[in-house]
């Protein structure tokens, strides 16, 4: 059997780990062929004092492609797509996502870069044009400030958050995954599809504890919606935040993703029975079977816990201050202390350690 084959369409930096620089070595380590093309070609990434280098036009992200399938390089299982820029060059990707899937129906997950936090770093233009790419993604993967952009709605709840999650799936996009957003552990509970299986102390869902970190009003919630006339089945996974500076880590959720879900959808295909769905259930803490997008967000979380502890650690151990937030940032040297501790996380992207990290499914 082939390995399974991605095109990755995103940033590229020469030195750190954003875009493709991110999402390249988890993908390979996990089996997969993967082919870049770069959206920008810079010497790092923006959260240095300075940068150098070009972005590329839409008519050369075109030409790539064009180049490709002259050669009949265009055979591709999985598209990702990153950090696109400008509305021309957007308006170039959904032409070539277009055609890529009429060969052979790559299952495509878009990571619609936008902004965080609030604050937009690309040009309004490029809303709607993620709209219309949106209608031929298998998965998204907006951070919490993407998803209410895309949804033209705010999420200040687990409602709202429901609410904003049917909207994505109302554009087609059958996997929806807000990759972090910041929800009330009290009011995630009162959510919970509960058969008395569930975990809990005081009301909370236990997801997971650390020496370093006892905030837990961060989720990624994730739901799959086979089509227009099911019922999504929605999962939170909570997980620790840190309080550094940290860049690239949604470019490395939606590489681990793309890898963590075909496993899932291959095992669900291929599974012989439901003993080994059932005791998974079990020990993450719902009586029910979880979903495949769920089974791979719990591997894909549990790997970014593992990196992004890391990358706290060291960052606390080079700096007179203890740990480094974004303001504490304004050197090159200081931020180049800041980048992912990808390389050094090999083992945790490839056999994640789910132990403290629980999924649980929420009510609709």
């Amino acid at each position: 059997m082939s390995s399974p084959r991605v095109l990755s369409i995103q940033s590229h930096i020469v030195s750190g780990y954003c875009g493709n620089k991110a999402a390249t070595f988890p993908l390979q380590l996990l089996g997969f062929d993967v082919d870049v093309m770069n959206t920008v070609n810079f010497s790092n990434h923006t959260g240095y004092p300075s940068w150098t280098g070009e972005k590329a036009t839409g008519e050369q992200l075109t030409k790539l492609y064009e180049g490709l399938q002259t050669n009949g390089l265009v055979e591709y299982t999985h598209i990702l797509t990153g950090y696109i820029g400008s509305a021309q060059n957007l308006a170039a990707v959904i032409e070539i996502v277009k055609k890529l899937r009429s060969h052979g129906d790559p299952f495509f997950v878009l990571d619609p870069v936008m902004g965080d936090n609030g604050q937009l770093y690309v040009q309004p233009d490029v809303i709607p044009l993620y709209r219309e790419l949106m209608r031929y993604a298998n998965a998204v993967t907006p951070n919490q400030f993407e998803a209410e952009t895309l949804a033209d709605k705010k999420i200040l709840d687990v409602k709202s958050c429901l609410e904003v999650i049917e909207i994505l799936h109302n554009t087609g996009v059958e996997n929806v995954v807000i990759t972090s957003v910041s929800l009330s552990s009290h009011d995630v509970s009162a959510h919970l599809v509960t058969d008395g299986s569930v975990s809990m102390t005081n009301g909370v869902p236990q997801l997971g504890r650390n020496e370093e970190s006892e905030e837990f009003s961060m989720y990624c919630v994730c739901s799959s919606k086979p089509d227009q006339n099911s019922a999504p089945r929605v999962f939170a996974v909570g997980f620790p935040s840190y309080d550094g500076y940290f860049t690239g880590t949604g470019d490395l959720f939606s590489s681990l993703l793309v890898a963590r879900l075909d496993e899932a959808l291959r095992a669900e295909e291929h599974k012989s029975g439901a003993h080994t769905s059932e005791r998974e259930a079990e020990e993450h803490g719902s009586g029910a079977q979880i979903s495949a997008l769920a089974n791979a967000c719990l591997k894909v979380v549990s790997t970014m816990k593992a990196v992004v502890l890391r990358t706290y650690l060291a960052q606390k151990a080079v700096h007179a201050g203890g740990q480094i937030d974004k303001e504490d940032a304004s050197s090159a040297a200081v931020v180049k202390q800041c980048e992912l501790r990808l390389i050094q996380s090999k083992k945790d992207i490839e056999y994640p350690n789910e132990e403290g990290v629980q999924v649980v499914e929420l009510r609709i």
